[in-house]
């Protein structure tokens, strides 16, 4: 029996699971799947207020943009499953909720699904405490009431411990068969398969001479085939993570002769792949071996390191060098070449990529040599060195065909050469057994940085990750590790955990410089020392680190593909700076006893926003105020996982109000008009006294043109890219419209600024050739 999880199981299995609706009432929910491809569940039909559709899944409402949606599937999954009413005996049986909680502490639910709490309001001057009770449980939440004081809540079933939730449904009566099945129903309807299976067998021995078997049987297909799904879904999840190991040893546990024909051939077709490209990368390595063999000596004495780095990169990472080799390969099925041509295509390909691959041994050669002295320039901080450095790559004899402009070459090969490079600073120090790295970043004009790393299982330095920067909410940056390290290991990201509190100062949020330092020089310092896909890099915080997301984010939106904003509220800078976002996507997630969640900071701030159709998000818990809400913690990798920064845009605009945010896409204000930057303790709480300066650019690719409008700033480096501006043609600048150009002619091409910007920032896809100053 094939039984799909996804598709209306109750009705497939009617003896044994009961729709929680009546027979023949119509279907009263949806999923509303976005265009970006997430999907969000209802248990109603959408609301809709012009343009801004409102969902409600039962413990939120989602608010986004009607634009933003593919389509909306009827789906019922919401409004059925098993129920169980838990008599919880009260003290305090009514009373008033708050309207509004700045702080929560929450204990651990104990087996009587019990928990101490305690909450503190705006205008409150002492703590309120009280013990809560669990006296509902659904298939997808929990229901709650404080018991010797009053308040009503629902929590997400994941947020209570499985051991928990056993204890409780274990409460229903033992003898009760009816009962006991209604367990294995919620179980099954949980997704809860293991601890389904157990208590379908400890039914089937405890009533064997009732009409069970059966029923049970069709239970225990469609739990072993829901099971199965389950991990076919987590297959795909650590592939995409780069977890080939953690993903081939899943493949194999689906050995159940009962789950389904269609998932037994689909998932002996994915190991028939693997082993076949397996097989590949195998071929290729030993090819290259073979290759060696023909090499005369002197050949192979210059390159035997080089291939022996070739052959450990296809042993640990096939993955990820496997492209690089292509024209090698492509050249070797095709007409008659020699060695020493398959050689050079090979192991030049394997810098520079396998486009720009080349056939003689010198040429390879060369950008070999010119590899190795990039890498040790980004890797070394002494300036004499570096200078004796671009001395032996301006010497290095460049490939490649004339381009009429002098340098030309050169950046367009190390553009190449740079993004392929492994990290060129070592790790930092682990920390015992947790696998959690500890980095500090020592600059001249800073107190040192602080941060922890927490790199994803299967980890490779040659391959590209997504990376995660978290501002914890106050209580130092392990907490923020402990809260995200899971999920984020599951989907491959590096996770980075700044230190960004004043060493004998409140953990209170301040806006200043160094704390922005402090972030800033973490994640340069990381992007140094790890695989971090510049382009794949979100910020995320809860409570204080959540204000400071929102105001960090927003000073330096050219950073990040995307923001989350946990229980923070947008103060100070954050006010004057939301036009930001048009280009830096939002999450926000509050509780609606937040202080002002609904009507200030959704009617002022994020619907404007969303009725403008950027990428804006906006969530409201039901009866939370200002929490960590680490339930979401999965949403937000989802929304992640499908984003990606633009790092050269041909147009933006900025505004800033304050010394450290002064970058935006490779232009630095190097100097701000009297009044247009206000320092933290003189800004006002939302911003009003604020004259933030502005920055506009746009590009013209026919007259290659970049035009820039500057009001309140008196000085401004442009770096510009290959990706914005022709550098083989003619180039023009023009400020604030003047009617000169401000510079007019062939840029100057050399290598120091590129690899100087790429030293300092390591920012490998955000790369500049060339840079003028202004004012």
């Amino acid at each position: 029996m094939n039984v799909d999880p996804r598709s209306g199981w109750v009705l497939r299995l009617a003896a044994l699971v009961l729709a929680a609706t009546a027979p023949g009432s119509p279907i009263l929910a949806d999923s509303v799947i976005m265009k970006n491809g997430m999907t969000f569940r209802t248990v109603g039909p959408p609301d809709k207020d012009g343009t801004l559709v409102f969902l409600w899944d039962g413990l939120k409402k989602t608010v986004i943009r009607d634009s933003k949606i593919e389509r909306v599937v009827p789906d019922n999954t919401l409004r059925t499953g098993e129920k169980f009413q838990l008599v919880q005996p009260l003290i305090v049986h009514a009373g008033i909720m708050p309207k509004e909680v700045i702080s929560v502490e929450a204990g651990p639910w104990n087996e009587k699904g019990r928990r101490q709490f305690r909450y503190a309001g705006s205008k409150s001057n002492r703590p309120i405490a009280m013990e809560q009770a669990i006296n509902e449980i659904g298939p997808y939440l929990v229901r709650y009431r404080g018991v010797d004081g009053f308040w009503h809540g629902e929590l997400a079933v994941s947020q209570v411990p499985r051991p928990v939730m056993m204890s409780l449904l274990h409460r229903v009566e033992q003898k009760n068969q009816d009962e006991r099945e209604r367990v294995v129903r919620y179980l099954m309807g949980a997704g809860w398969y293991p601890e389904a299976r157990e208590e379908l067998d400890r039914l089937i021995k405890e009533f064997p001479a009732s009409d069970l078997s059966e029923r049970a049987a069709s239970a225990r297909t469609f739990i072993v085939q829901a099971e199965a799904t389950q991990r076919r879904a987590e297959v795909d999840v650590r592939r995409r993570a780069q977890q080939p190991e953690a993903a081939s040893a899943l493949l194999k546990t689906f050995t159940d002769k009962e789950i389904g024909t269609e998932i037994q051939v689909e998932v002996r077709d994915v190991m028939r792949r693997d082993d076949d490209q397996r097989a590949a990368d195998a071929e290729v390595d030993n090819d290259l071996r073979k290759l060696e063999l023909k090499l005369s000596p002197k050949v192979h004495g210059e390159w035997k390191a080089r291939i022996a780095e070739v052959h450990k990169a296809l042993d640990e990472a096939p993955d990820a060098v496997r492209g690089r080799l292509a024209a090698w390969r492509k050249a070797r099925s095709g007409a008659a070449i020699s060695d020493d041509a398959q050689l050079a295509l090979a192991m030049s390909g394997y810098v520079v990529g396998h486009e720009a691959a080349v056939s003689e041994l010198e040429a390879a050669d060369a950008l070999w040599k010119a590899r190795d002295l990039i890498a040790t320039y980004l890797g070394d901080g002494e300036d004499a060195s570096r200078e004796e450095i671009l001395a032996q790559l301006n010497d290095v004899a460049w490939p490649g065909g004339e381009t009429g402009v002098p340098g030309y070459r050169q950046l367009e090969l190390a553009s190449l050469i740079v993004p392929l490079l492994p990290p060129t600073l070592p790790k930092g120090e682990a920390e015992g057994d947790k696998g959690r790295i500890h980095n500090v970043v020592e600059a001249a004009d800073s107190e040192p940085t602080e941060y922890y790393v927490k790199l994803p299982p299967e980890y490779h330095p040659l391959r590209s990750y997504p990376a995660l920067v978290v501002l914890h909410s106050g209580r130092g940056p392990q907490s923020a590790l402990e809260q995200w390290e899971a999920e984020a290991a599951r989907r491959g990201y590096i996770l980075i955990a700044p230190g960004y509190n004043v060493a004998g100062q409140s953990p209170e949020y301040r806006y200043s410089a160094s704390e922005h330092a402090a972030v800033e020089l973490a994640l340069r310092d990381a992007r140094k020392r790890y695989a971090i896909d510049s382009d794949r890099i979100f910020l995320a915080g809860q409570l204080q680190g959540g204000n400071m997301a929102w105001d960090f984010g927003l000073g330096h939106p050219d950073l990040f593909a995307g923001l989350v904003v946990v229980s923070g509220f947008p103060a100070k800078y954050v006010p004057r700076y939301l036009s930001q976002h048009e280009r830096l996507p939002l999450i926000c997630v509050l509780g609606d006893l937040a202080p002002a969640s609904n009507e200030v900071v959704f009617a002022n701030y994020v619907k404007p926003m969303i009725l403008k159709t950027w990428d804006v998000t906006y969530m409201e818990f039901h009866h939370r105020g200002l929490e960590e809400f680490p339930e979401e913690i999965p949403t937000f990798f989802d929304w992640m996982d499908r984003r990606r920064r633009d790092p050269v845009p041909k147009a933006f605009d900025a505004v800033s109000a304050r010394t450290c945010d002064d970058r935006r896409y490779g232009m630095v204000i190097r100097g701000f008009a009297e009044g247009r930057t206000t320092a933290p303790e003189a800004a006002e709480v939302l911003g009003q006294n604020l004259r933030p300066a502005t920055l506009k650019m746009k590009t013209s690719s026919i007259s290659n043109l970049v035009d820039l409008q500057l009001d309140g700033i008196t000085q401004v480096d442009i770096w510009l890219s290959p990706k914005l501006v022709d550098f083989k043609r003619k180039l023009e600048i023009r400020i604030n419209r003047g009617r000169k150009s401000f510079y007019k002619g062939q840029p100057m091409l050399e290598l120091k600024p590129m690899l100087e910007d790429l030293r300092v920032r390591g920012d490998r896809q955000q790369i500049y050739w060339f840079k003028i100053a202004a004012g």
